[in-house]
């Protein structure tokens, strides 16, 4: 039998490479553990954590005096037959940022409210401005209770026994002018007493508004109570407004000013996001919001989710008051008008965004990678870090320039997938091209500029991981998150900078990055630019006046 030849000695594997086979196989076992948990963290992530924790601390803290009064009411004409939400649930799950962000904060805080003295001032276009005691205005209308749907932005929802009068009747007793259009609402700003005011989460005081038409629509109420009992402080007290066909942030609480206009005034929320809030906010099924489906819903205290109604159910009473296709029907003045709420647009982005791993994996795997697999895998992971996190950064200038909304709802998995292919590419150069050695590594980085550069690119991109969830939001303030999440616009400067100290001779493919690049940041200047000029032009509701 002829033996083979022996393989030329350049061939021969060196024996302390060999040697060296067990520490690879170990340190290939440790890359594949970690991007197995970075891949479980992104998928978590991507579906936005775990919005708020399930405990719910006592409401006895928030209520205060006026919470256990009882008030003397008659059954009013809106009722549903759906179960109430227990009143511990309304009482402990609330959006009121002026207490803090999180859902248990306003029980906790609000103790500090003191609904009592409290006065509201009526002003602008009508015919008897005064300011009234909170007390001598309940007793000018008779209360009556009514059983509302509530419908949060945030995709839950509530089923709330009121206590009010009709808004409608106090404007009629005001006596507005042909002038007025609008009627603005404005909450207390006492940070003393309000303590979520001493951070700048929102611009204080928080303002909100509707049309005149809305604002006397049989269903918008004046709350100064609910379940039989005087409005917890917690709710909104001593005095808030109620109109169930909108999202529940156009619910404004503690109100101590109502002035009636001839333009439309500022809100809140429209102001801090212009392109996710508009002035009318109704409730809208086919408009989802960048960061929740408007589609469905979780009542509070249930375990499936339910489709959400148009107008939140109220569509026979406030579906009149709107032309049907207009601006006026949708949570954004800028959002399309959807033909479907495209529910697999987020799955099939998911699974699209992880093919690339996908068939990295196989090749890897078939030995398609060529002669130096481990810096062929580094180079398509930083490349596609870098597309993904361009493609985040197109999200919004291809929403303002275009009208386009299904970029939003993709645009945070991008980013985490970004984050996920950053991480793979540093794990890659880590775990595979260094075996952990982390006195070369960090040899590496100080000595090696195009190595620098890019960990610092790597490093900006975690805390935008980290803050990526609803949870972290609402905990920062969106204007601060906001201000955060534009580290993604450096992140990407430094990898398009990497890409090009990286490359020997061809620039071609990342000045293509860096032109792409250019060009949103361009539109970035430009929008803002556009913002400001629009902002300074509107007009602003004068300063509010505080209780005495």
């Amino acid at each position: 039998m002829k033996l083979p030849k022996e393989p030329p000695s350049f061939g021969v594997t060196p024996e302390s490479l060999y040697l060296r086979r067990r520490e690879f196989i170990k340190n290939a076992a440790l890359f594949a553990g970690t991007t197995t948990a970075l891949g479980g963290a992104l998928l978590y992530l991507a579906g936005g954590g775990r919005a708020d924790s399930p405990e719910t601390p006592s409401q006895d803290r928030g209520i205060g005096g006026a919470g256990s009064a009882e008030l003397a009411h008659t059954r009013g004409p809106f009722n549903t037959d759906e179960p109430m939400t227990p009143f511990k649930d309304v009482t402990t799950y609330n959006n009121f940022y002026e207490f803090g962000v999180d859902k248990s904060d306003p029980a906790e805080n609000a103790h500090a409210l003191r609904p009592r003295p409290w006065t509201i001032t009526f002003s602008g276009e009508i015919a008897k401005p005064q300011t009234v005691d909170i007390d001598t205005l309940i007793k000018w209308f008779p209360l009556e209770e009514r059983v509302y749907r509530m419908r949060c932005v945030e995709a839950w929802s509530m089923v709330i026994p009121w206590l009010g009068f009709p808004l409608g009747e106090l404007i009629k007793r005001l006596e507005p002018t042909s002038r007025a259009k609008y009627v603005a609402f404005t909450t207390l700003l006492d940070p003393a007493q309000m303590p979520g005011q001493r951070r700048r989460i929102l611009d204080w005081p928080y303002v909100e508004g509707l049309r005149i038409d809305e604002a006397v629509n049989p269903l918008a109420l004046l709350a100064v109570g609910l379940y039989g009992k005087a409005l917890p402080n917690q709710n909104g007290a001593p005095i808030r407004l109620v109109t169930p066909w909108k999202y529940g942030f156009k619910g404004i609480k503690s109100i101590v000013r109502m002035q009636f206009t001839e333009k439309q005034p500022p809100t809140t929320w429209s102001l801090t996001g212009p392109s996710e809030y508009g002035f009318y906010a109704n409730v809208n099924p086919e408009v989802d919001h960048p960061r929740w489906s408007q589609a469905t819903e979780r009542r509070i205290g249930e375990i499936r989710r339910r489709k959400t109604l148009p107008f939140n159910g109220y569509a026979e009473q406030g579906a009149s008051l709107y032309s049907r296709g207009s601006e006026e029907e949708f949570l954004s003045p800028k959002a399309p008008i959807w033909k479907g709420p495209l529910l697999w647009l987020r799955a099939a982005g998911f699974v699209a965004s992880a093919l690339p791993a996908i068939r990295l994996g196989v090749m890897a795997s078939s030995g398609m990678l060529g002669a130096n697999p481990i810096a062929t895998a580094m180079n398509q992971l930083g490349l596609m870090a870098l597309t993904f996190l361009i493609g985040s950064l197109a999200c919004t200038p291809l929403k303002e320039v275009f009208g386009w909304g299904w970029p939003i709802r993709i645009r945070r998995m991008l980013g985490l997938y970004a984050f996920f292919y950053a991480s793979l590419h540093f794990l890659t150069y880590l775990g595979l091209d260094q075996l952990f050695d982390f006195k070369a590594v960090f040899a590496d980085i100080t000595k090696r500029q195009f190595i620098y550069v890019g960990f610092a690119a790597f490093i900006l991109l975690v805390p935008l991981a980290v803050t990526s969830t609803n949870r972290m939001v609402r905990r920062l303030g969106y204007a601060r998150w906001k201000w955060l999440h534009r580290l993604a616009y450096a992140a990407a400067v430094l990898g398009v900078v990497h890409f090009i100290l990286r490359v020997k001779k061809d620039l071609s493919q990342p000045l293509t990055y860096g032109a792409v690049l250019a060009a949103l940041l361009t539109a970035r200047v430009i929008l803002f630019v556009l913002k400001k000029l629009k902002q300074r032009g509107s007009r602003r509701i004068p300063a509010p006046i505080r209780p005495l």
